[in-house]
């Protein structure tokens, strides 16, 4: 098994049963995934209405609303491979898979092999999506470099 393999195993088992369940019930997961012609190594869905013992449910089904939500992982592989082209064609496949399904909001993270640059640390640390939030995650270190919106600022939380 790769690093990348790892990592993505790890990062299903935290969304799904870990700090993940907190934020949403994500319930379906994929692997090598394809939205507009771009291959993302997993995408995780689930939507926000949570589980729970029967007080909670009740609590979560008359108070919380039931948005439908996604993670969705690509593979940056190399060191700068991903740059300003290639993040808004993601930004563009989210969009787009957001609106194909009818999601009210989605993580974005791109994992990338070995090594993360300076220029595509700060072309992510300067996003400001309100409905996407994205992080840049260097596999080797596991350091992370988030967006500016607040699900970009969450995300750190829960996929670390």
């Amino acid at each position: 098994m790769t690093k990348v393999d790892d990592y993505l195993l790890h990062l299903e088992k935290e969304l799904m049963t870990g700090k993940g369940s907190w934020v949403a019930d994500f319930t379906e997961s994929f692997r090598d995934f394809t939205v507009n012609e771009i291959l993302f190594a997993m995408i995780i869905r689930g939507n926000t209405r949570t589980k729970g013992v029967f007080l909670s449910k009740l609590f979560s089904y008359l108070t919380l609303p039931n948005y439908q939500v996604a993670c969705l992982v690509f593979n940056g592989g190399l060191v700068n491979q991903v740059d300003n082209q290639t993040l808004t064609a993601l930004l563009e496949a989210v969009k787009g898979y957001m609106k194909d399904n009818e999601l009210k909001w989605a993580w974005l993270i791109i994992a990338q092999a070995e090594g993360v640059s300076e220029k595509i640390k700060a072309m992510v640390s300067n996003l400001a999506i309100q409905e996407i939030g994205v992080a840049l995650v260097d596999i080797s270190s596991l350091e992370m470099t988030s967006s500016k919106g607040y699900l970009g600022r969450a995300i750190s939380r829960y996929i670390k």
